[in-house]
């Protein structure tokens, strides 16, 4: 029996919230050696409903863009604040004023 466009969607959506609190989007290698996957969602049954692995990407990219965007999220990097700077900064050494003629050191 052929997977239907609403049971694709779910589907995708249930990859999604997985994908999500990863982090990160696997590739299909990756992701059949994950132990914590959902059991019930190998990869021979994600070929099965969507085809292939790109097409479910592709599905879960259109139906469902928020569950996407959390999986894609590269974290920013924080820049430290004035504060911060100022703590690490070292202080300068003044140097002794020395004359022309070399004395005074």
């Amino acid at each position: 029996m052929a997977a239907t466009h609403a049971k694709r969607v779910k589907i995708a959506g249930q990859l999604g919230m997985f994908f999500s609190e990863l982090g990160k989007i696997p590739d299909r290698k990756e992701y059949a050696r994950m132990p914590n996957r959902p059991k019930f969602l190998d990869v021979k049954e994600v070929d099965k409903i969507f085809g292939t692995w790109t097409r479910m990407l592709t599905m879960l990219e259109k139906e469902h863009p928020k569950l996407w965007e959390l999986a894609n999220k590269v974290p920013e990097k924080e820049e430290p604040t004035i504060e911060v700077k100022m703590a690490q900064a070292k202080t300068v050494v003044k140097a002794d004023d020395e004359g022309d003629d070399g004395e005074d050191i």
